[in-house]
């Protein structure tokens, strides 16, 4: 029995499948689930620094919390951005792929923080490297006019120069500090972390609501509206 797209309760099954009709192959969209897992990871990651001062800017209450957000975040989004490359979902695939890879190296590096070859300059390098596959990657979301994507990108680009930025400063003034025998001067990282902790909850709350319009389109519960595009549309 032939079935139209449009009768089919849930996006991404297959035009020949009915409704009812159980398949071993069909696998459903891994997007909306990885990117909500991501989210979580800036709002965690956002109360980790918004309120970042000298006492806590090495460890704070939330710094585990963090850490294993962070690793919460880089596996859903391996195993999402594999499974979206299986479905022929191309571009949130390489997507999901890229920033979860992206995110098992962070999560090394912020936890080497306690080994002795660590510096402030090795988490900034690493962080400001993934400036450029953002930029490449948010290309598509603003050609296809995707606004809560193309927002979602942008956040998240002034969020890596913030951050990595805010590491380097940080480097600098410790061995400054070190060089001249005195207390180092925070106020400059500790500010560019504080502003990169505001972008971050900017930016989870557009891939929350980015992720709650693919539930919502993926379900039939509403239809996703043109200007917000649809991650799957861009493969």
């Amino acid at each position: 029995m032939s079935t139209s797209e449009s009768e089919l309760p849930v996006k991404g099954a297959r035009v020949d499948q009915a409704p009812g009709d159980a398949s071993p192959t069909l696998i459903s969209d891994p997007t909306p689930a990885a990117f909500a897992v991501f989210a979580f990871a800036l709002a965690v990651y956002g109360v980790r620094f918004v309120s970042v001062s000298d006492a806590t800017l090495a460890a704070g209450p939330a710094t585990v919390a963090l850490n294993y957000a962070v690793l919460a975040a880089a596996l859903a989004n391996i195993v999402g951005g594999i499974i979206a490359l299986v479905r022929g979902l191309s571009y949130p695939g390489w997507v999901m792929t890229v920033f979860g890879t992206w995110l098992v190296g962070f999560y090394l590096v912020i936890s080497a923080g306690g080994q002795k070859a660590f510096t402030p300059d090795a988490v900034g390098w690493y962080v400001l490297f993934l400036e450029a596959p953002v930029l490449i990657l948010a290309i598509p979301a603003f050609v296809h006019r995707d606004l809560l994507l193309s927002l979602a990108f942008a956040a998240l680009a002034v969020l890596v120069i913030l951050l990595g930025l805010g590491f380097h400063d940080l480097y600098d003034a410790t061995v400054t500090a070190a060089a001249s025998h005195s207390a180092p001067s925070l106020s400059g990282p500790i500010g560019l972390l504080k502003t990169s902790a505001y972008v971050a909850f900017a930016g989870a709350a557009l891939v929350w609501l980015k992720m709650a319009f693919e539930v919502y389109a993926a379900t039939g519960v509403m239809d996703s509206p043109k200007l917000l595009g649809g991650l799957s549309r861009h493969s």
